[in-house]
């Protein structure tokens, strides 16, 4: 198990984590622990919502880059965090609220 899974595996396990994906640059889901077709759903409308928010952002501020996204629902936490490497990849966590996230000191 490669340092990118072993981190998949801890985010998982933390308190209130009901999924995780990894997108790899193209677009593609690479992990997930979500069903095939939640996967993909949540993959084609997140990436797009990524998208159009680094375009703001490179409007606002040419020298700066969107490396972290986080929406709230009624329900649901959900971040969204682009790879170190520029378009590396995309990881979405959805995290169930009412529970701790202290998962940033998970690094992939």
């Amino acid at each position: 198990m490669n340092e990118a899974e072993k981190a998949i595996k801890r985010i998982q396990a933390q308190k209130g984590v009901e999924g995780v994906i990894v997108v790899n640059a193209e677009g593609i889901p690479i992990e997930s622990n979500l069903d095939h077709q939640r996967t993909l759903h949540y993959t084609y409308n997140f990436q797009q919502l990524l998208t159009r928010t680094q375009r703001v952002m490179k409007d606002l501020d040419p020298q700066n880059e969107a490396t972290l996204l986080d929406v709230q629902t009624e329900k649901t936490n959900i971040l969204i965090s682009t790879g170190k490497e520029k378009h590396s990849y995309v990881m979405l966590i959805f995290i169930r609220l009412g529970c701790p996230a202290d998962l940033f000191e998970c690094q992939v």
